[in-house]
Formats: structure tokens, sequence, C-alpha cells
């Protein structure tokens, strides 16, 4: 019980006056605010409320329901949490929250963003929860019974597939995810942290940063210092929170970037975790931080001496094994059967797959053979002479080339001139396959003219006539997209119909892109906001973090299992995360008194270490954390947020601050008393005298 911790968050100044100006305005027929100056200060309140609405019991106490009180609680068992729930309070946990006026980035395909992929948190909520207004009127009753007139409708679908940037927290760079929820989290003290380059963020004190230490809260971030209405007295820490901005050319290794190794190294990692995301040696990657001046550290600071590593080889994860995708595919397993043994992503198995040129294994179709399958498509069926005839009627009255509106004196890049002269011999090139893709066989449909040697491999063949062939759109695709146009040429080659011998050919190019760094800035202030309406995102994926304003911050996530984590890899002690009664004499319901002896403690704290142990089994094995922490015993220790007014906070009070009480709920009232005395004084003295403890119901 000893870490067992309640602080005020914010706290409704001039309470007792407050209470005594709505006491006043009930017998009053003047207005009483404009009687404000003649209100008497706090001490003097508190007596006339105890003289003229308490000692009397006279039954109107709706006045003392104004004055609103916010608590932080810490490290209470998950029971005690559930039982003030029963109560006329507001129990939220995790709280982390940010301003309405956040802006979250969204990103296109490419990754790229700009103004009007950026949306206010409050605009995500609103759309979130009401829907996107729609452009017409309602005629009729809609199909649910809604009224004619303006409706809006769900956009919850779209919302979900946009594009959100998030933060590879492993190589630094920003990667997409997806909304998952977006939740409102009621008024909280908001504090606005600005930055060295001139970036802000409004959010509470308890929203997690991403920091050059880690995950941290604001407040624990910079060392927050506030007094008892919330105002910053000081911040004690120089710190750097991690934002966007730095584009990185993707030409250059990702090994030989300073900032990217210098990120690497400050979040611990060694030379063969590093080695593993740039895709190359440990020893390249401690030639280039010698170079650059960097210490490596020699041991993996989250490892035990004798504990085994995730994967077998750390160098290699399973799932990024050729010889292993190709065992499992022979095996006709699915990616999803190959995500759960490997421990990973459905996304992950196919990126690797895809990269070394693999075809996974596709479920069969659950629906009957479509009627006109291998049926031919549309079709003219014009003579030769007609053809040319509709072609020379076209030219009358199409201007080409430099007599069209749109010509801009040959500008055209030669890739875009060989696309158009493609799509103009096509028809000829179809009619000479018999219009059959001459990869599935399947004749008609939408076909396209592809190139046996590619351009990239041998350009002198680029406009040569016989050096193309009709495949169909879905499998002319499939080749590009998983890079199969040597596999795909070889068929022909044995026949002797490719004009340039596969083996021969130029390396197919990558294209050029551009990665976003994260990279620190500096934390130069923090001002108080005052009480503001907060909302927050859940994040899908692997990476539960947004970037808000500029800077990584993490989603409102409800469970975390790192610190269950960190009980196994010692940097947390077993009690600091799971709640047990201290060894002593106890009481059940029915009055039976019983002894909790040391041995079944300590029999109790094993089975806690065990539940940590099969916590992280079941999570290496690819469940996710909310499925696994069914494991964990009911009483982990838990922080959570509490508000309520001055009623019913004495309602709590004479409920649970009785000697048959739950013990551990007793230490929370005798902690709430201290605040209670310190905010009410008239008024806690005066309950502390006539209520506390006797079990009677508050006022």
């Amino acid at each position: 019980m000893d870490l067992f911790r309640v602080e005020v968050l914010s706290a409704m100044p001039n309470p007792q006056q407050l209470v005594w100006a709505a006491m006043h305005q009930d017998y009053s027929e003047n207005f009483v605010v404009d009687e404000r100056d003649q209100f008497p200060d706090e001490a003097r309140a508190g007596e006339l409320i105890i003289k003229h609405l308490l000692q009397g019991n006279r039954g109107h106490f709706g006045p003392i329901e104004h004055p609103q009180i916010v608590f932080n609680v810490g490290f209470f068992p998950h029971s005690t949490m559930q039982q003030l729930r029963t109560h006329r309070v507001g129990i939220s946990f995790d709280v982390q929250c940010l301003a309405g006026s956040t802006e979250i980035t969204f990103v296109n395909c490419e990754g790229e963003t700009s103004q009007k992929h950026k949306r206010t948190i409050a605009e995500l909520h609103d759309l979130w929860t009401n829907g996107e207004r729609s452009i017409r009127e309602r005629q009729i009753r809609g199909r649910h019974g809604e009224p004619p007139g303006t409706y809006r409708r769900s956009c919850r679908k779209r919302l979900q597939k946009m594009r959100l940037r998030v933060l590879n927290e492993e190589t630094g760079f920003f990667e997409t995810g997806h909304i998952q929820d977006v939740m409102c989290s009621g008024l909280q003290p908001v504090y606005r942290v600005t930055l060295e380059n001139g970036k802000t963020l409004d959010c509470t004190t308890n929203h997690r940063l991403f920091t050059d230490q880690g995950w941290k809260t604001m407040a624990e971030a910079v060392g927050l210092v506030v007094d008892e209405q919330g105002e910053v007295l000081r911040i004690e820490r120089d710190r750097f929170v991690i934002c966007n901005g730095i584009a990185v050319s993707a030409e250059i290794p990702t090994y030989q970037n300073q900032a990217w190794l210098t990120y690497q190294i400050q979040q611990g990692k060694t030379a063969p975790e590093i080695a593993r995301l740039a895709r190359c040696s440990s020893k390249t990657i401690r030639i280039w931080s010698e170079r650059y001046g960097l210490t490596l550290p020699k041991s993996h600071p989250g490892r035990r001496a004798g504990e085994q590593p995730k994967f077998k080889n750390q160098d290699c994860p399973v799932h990024r094994d050729i010889q292993w995708l190709k065992d499992q595919i022979a095996a006709g397993s699915y990616a999803d059967e190959m995500a759960v043994l490997a421990g990973c992503s459905v996304s992950a198995i196919k990126k690797w797959v895809y990269h070394y040129g693999l075809t996974l294994n596709k479920r069969p179709a659950g629906q009957a053979t479509p009627w006109n399958k291998n049926r031919g498509g549309y079709s003219l069926h014009l003579s030769d002479d007609s053809r040319q005839a509709r072609r020379a009627l076209s030219c009358q009255f199409t201007r080409r080339g430099s007599e069209s509106n749109f010509w801009r004196g040959g500008v055209s890049s030669e890739r875009t001139m060989n696309a158009a002269w493609t799509r103009q011999i096509a028809p000829q090139v179809h009619q000479k396959f018999d219009y059959t893709c001459q990869n599935c066989g399947v004749r008609g449909g939408e076909l396209h003219a592809h190139h046996l040697v590619p351009v990239f491999a041998n350009p002198g063949l680029a406009y040569e006539f016989d050096n193309l062939v009709t495949l169909c759109c879905d499998c002319h695709q499939t080749i590009h997209h998983n890079h199969q146009e040597k596999a795909f040429a070889e068929r022909f080659h044995q026949q002797g119909l490719v004009m340039a011998d596969p083996s021969c050919w130029l390396e197919k190019p990558k294209p050029p892109s551009r990665k976003l760094q994260a990279h620190p800035v500096r934390v130069i202030a923090v001002e108080y906001l005052g009480v503001q309406m907060t909302y927050d995102l859940e994040v899908s994926g692997d990476w539960h973090n947004f970037v808000a304003n500029g800077l990584v911050v993490h989603n409102s996530f409800r469970y975390s299992g790192m610190r269950i984590l960190d009980v196994l890899n010692g940097t947390r002690s077993l009690e600091e995360i799971f709640y047990l009664r201290p060894v002593g004499y106890y009481a059940d319901r029915q009055g039976k008194k019983y002894f909790y002896s040391p041995e079944q403690r300590q029999a109790d704290l094993d089975w806690c270490l065990e539940a940590c142990k099969r916590y992280k089994q079941r999570i290496e094995e690819g469940l996710s954390e909310e499925h696994a922490r069914g494991l964990i015993p009911f009483d982990v220790r838990q922080h959570f947020v509490m508000s309520c007014n001055a009623r019913s906070l004495m309602h709590i009070l004479d409920l649970r601050a009785k000697a048959d009480a739950q013990l551990e709920i007793q230490k929370l009232c005798d902690l709430l008393m201290v605040h209670f005395k310190n905010w009410m004084p008239a008024l806690a003295d005066w309950y502390e005298t006539n209520r506390l403890g006797k079990a009677r119901l508050s006022p």
C-alpha cells in the first residue's frame, strides 16, 4: 500500500464561495453575479454554508454539487477502480488526450502530405460520431425510419481507409497506419508544449510523447511543476521530442545515414539489430559507426544473460528467410497462416514474398463460375477495308501532332512516347495472337500489349513489333508488380521467340524515392491553457502512434503489455505491477476471520510471475495484447482519473470510509480526505466531525 498515490489534476478555485453564491441565489431576487464584489471571502463563505445549509439538515443540498475536482489516482488495484465506477463519479483509465484543434497528419499513397490531407481531431470525432453532411435532402423517410430533410450519413469505413502517418519505432522512418477509433475524453486541463522549431502541441500532462529517451508522459518528459491552480511554475528537464520533417534519399544506403545510425544507437540497439534493419552485415554497421564517431552498445539492455532471442537467427527473422517462405508455400500455407507461425503481420509476409519474387497461395473463390467465363469480349467484326476507312475518317476530324491544341513542342518523355506507340499498335498485336492472353489462355476481355524484352532491359527493342505479346489486364499487372518479367520471357526464349537472351538483360532499376525520417527537437516552454474538451485516437497496426501537429504522440491504445514484459526483463519489480495484500489477519463478509500467511503471499507472487511468462509466450506466438491480457491476475495496478463534485465526494466517503469497507478503498478515502481538507476546509471539517466513518449517506 506504500505505492498508493492520489494527486489533484484540477480543482475549481474558491469552491466555498461558489456554493455560497448558488445558495444565496436561491433566496435572492437580485442577480448575484452583480454583487460579486460583496461576496464573503472563502473562509467566511465556508462558515455561512455550515450555518445556513448543513447544520439544520434542511434537505436542499443542490448548491454543493457545483464545485468540481479531478484526481489522478495511481498504483491502486483494478478492483478498487471497479468499485468506484458504481458511484456518482467519472472514472477513466490510461487517459491521455489532445485538444480539439490538434491537426492529425494523413498521407497519400506515396506517403506525401499537404494541408488538404490534414484534419483536426475534433473534426475527425464529429465525422466519426455523427457522419458527414449529405449534399441532398431526404424526400421520404429513410430505411430505418429517419425523418425527411437534411441528414448525415456514416463515413467510418472511409475514415478507416485513410492513410495515417505513423512512426516505425525500429527504423526511425515514417510509414502508414489506420484509425481504429476516435473518442472524446471530456473536459481536461490542457497545456501547450512549444518546441525550438516553433511547433506546438496542446495536450494533457499524461499524454505520452516520443522523446529521445523513449515514451514519456508530457509531465515526466519535461519535469513539469505546477501549482494548485494548474499554472506552470517551471520545467526541470531539458528534453527532446521526436518530430517529422527530414527527407532522406533512398538512393543512399540506410547504414550510411548518420542521423539514422545515431537514432538507432540512442534507442539502445546493438550492431546485429541495426544490421538486420539496414539489411547489411554487423561489420558494416561498426565501420560506419566508427567513421561517424558513434559508440555502439556492447549488449542489448533489455536481454538478460542466458535469455534466448526472439528469432533463431537474430540477424534474420524467420519471415525474411527465403527458404522458409518457399517451404511454407510448397506446403500449401496461406499468408495468414504463415503470419501466425512467424509471429508477424500478414503485410510482412506479403512484403517479403513479393521481394523474393515468390507467389502466395490463393484460397479458392467461394462463388459459382460466372456465366461468361472464357467467352470473347465485345467486337465490331470489321473488315480490313472498313477499319482503314474508319481511321481515315477520324483523321479528318481529329487534329494530331503539331496541329493539336494540346501540342507542346514535343516535350513528351521517351517513356510516354513509347507507351503511346504501344497503345496504337496494340490492336494489331492482339489480332496476331487471336485476342488470347499468352499467360492464362483466356480469350477476350481487357487486353494489353506487353514487351517480352522490357524497355529497361534493352531500350533498342522498345519499338519492335515482334517484341510485343498479348496479355490480359490481370496477368500484365501481376507480372510487373511481382517482377516476373524474366521468368515470363524464359518460356518464349525456349521457343526462340525472344529477341534478347534473358540472362543478358540489364537489371531493373529501382524507382527513386525519399523517406521521411524522425528527428529530435528541444522543448523550450510549457504553458497552461485551462480546461478544454479533449479527444484521442486509437490506431490499428504494428505501431500505436501518430503525428499530431508534427510531433510523434502515442495513441490511446487502452492496454499496453510493456510493463508486464518489464517484470521479466528485470526493469520493474513484481509488486510494482501487481497488488497483493500484506500479511495479516482479515475477515470475510460473514465475519469469519482468517490469516494470510507469508507462505501464501509468496506463492501468489510466484503465480503472478508465471502469469507474466505465459503472457510473454502468447505475445510471441502472435496473440494480440488484448487477447493475452486475459491471463494476467485481476488486481494488476491501475492508474486512472477520477472526477466528482463536493456532494458526490462525500457520498463516496460515506460508503467506503467505514470500518467494514474493502481495505484498499479505505486507504483511497484517507488520501481523498487530505485533498478535500485543502480544497474546502470548512465543509471537510464539518463532514469529518459529523459524518466521517458513521456510514451515513451524504446530503
